[in-house]
């Protein structure tokens, strides 16, 4: 686990192709600025965690918890999913414990945030589009 603290901010985006006019579009995590889910599952959308009254589920708990990232659209069970899990450790929040069962396999590396600063972008997602 890296002691650098990342940065962590939530994108919305979509649905720009007015196929689904009814789906809100997705949610994205940039990390450092970056979207770390298109690096490593591109084929994935995060339309599979949107919320429904409880907030974005990407709170920390110290118990920790497995949350699903992104998701192929067809199914995950034929074409994957990214996991990982969210934990609470002190004044850090981290993401831990990649998986990534997609044809690539690709993995993020773990990322540790400013607790403080990543409660204050869920809170502001939340108040956004929740």
């Amino acid at each position: 686990m890296s002691r650098e603290i990342s940065t962590f901010t939530l994108h919305r985006v979509g649905p720009e192709d007015g196929v689904h006019p009814d789906l809100l579009g997705e949610v994205r995590p940039l990390i450092n600025g970056h979207d770390v889910l298109e690096e490593v599952f591109p084929e994935g959308t995060t339309l599979w965690w949107q919320w429904c009254g409880d907030g974005i589920p990407l709170a920390a708990s110290e118990a920790g918890t497995r949350v699903m990232m992104a998701a192929a659209e067809c199914s995950t069970s034929c074409c994957g999913s990214v996991w990982v899990t969210i934990r609470r450790e002190g004044p850090h929040v981290l993401w831990e414990g990649w998986e990534n069962t997609g044809d690539g396999g690709k993995l993020p590396p773990e990322f540790r945030f400013d607790a403080a600063r990543y409660d204050t972008e869920l809170a502001r997602a939340t108040a956004a589009w929740g």
